[in-house]
């Protein structure tokens, strides 16, 4: 079951409570999830990310297609 809570300010998922040094790491922490009460502009850097990593996948795997043929 799930719990609708209208006071989101107890859960503040905004970009100002990460850690500021994750931005100089290779592999910076990404919050993938989207939370009752994000920005429109949060909510549209997850949508948007994911879609990218669809698509670098759908590009590797057509990719190691093409190469296979090549080889044949």
């Amino acid at each position: 079951m799930e719990t609708l809570s209208f006071n989101t300010h107890f859960e503040n998922n905004s970009y100002s409570n990460k850690d500021v040094l994750s931005a100089f790491r290779e592999n910076p922490e990404k919050n993938l999830s989207i939370h009752q009460g994000m920005s429109v502009k949060e909510i549209s850097e997850i949508v948007s990310e994911k879609i990218i990593t669809v698509v670098k996948e759908q590009f590797e795997a057509t990719k190691i297609q093409y190469e296979n043929k090549a080889k044949k």
